[in-house]
């Protein structure tokens, strides 16, 4: 059974934007201690200032540590162009199923001329 282990870390936010700060925020580093997010946040907030640091959990899991990040939203055009990837890995799979070669394989992906 694996034991999940956490420990006390600190976030360095910065805003997206840092002329005006209209964006939103995004951890930047993850530190041991308090006395290192502070010095490493320093004039890395908005205009020169210096960024926000809070603390967090962090969970050891499978041999590594996780802490915050910033998972980017997919656009429309993504989310269409990953059914399109799905829907051909699919499609590869049957083939595959169906006792096509490598070499065929790939002569089915190349893009028409």
């Amino acid at each position: 059974m694996t034991e999940n282990k956490e420990k006390e870390v600190w976030v360095v936010w910065q805003n997206t934007d840092l002329t005006e700060g209209r964006g939103h925020e995004v951890p930047i580093l993850v530190c041991e201690t308090k006395s290192t997010a502070l010095r490493m946040a320093k004039k890395q907030g908005v205009q020169g200032s210096d960024a926000s640091v809070t603390s967090f959990k962090a969970t050891h899991i499978n041999g590594h540590w996780c802490a915050p990040v910033v998972i980017v939203k997919a656009t429309k055009a993504d989310q269409a162009a990953e059914q399109s990837r799905i829907q051909f890995e699919s499609v590869l799979e049957k083939a595959k199923a169906l006792g096509l070669s490598p070499e065929e394989l790939q002569i089915i992906a190349r893009p028409k001329p």
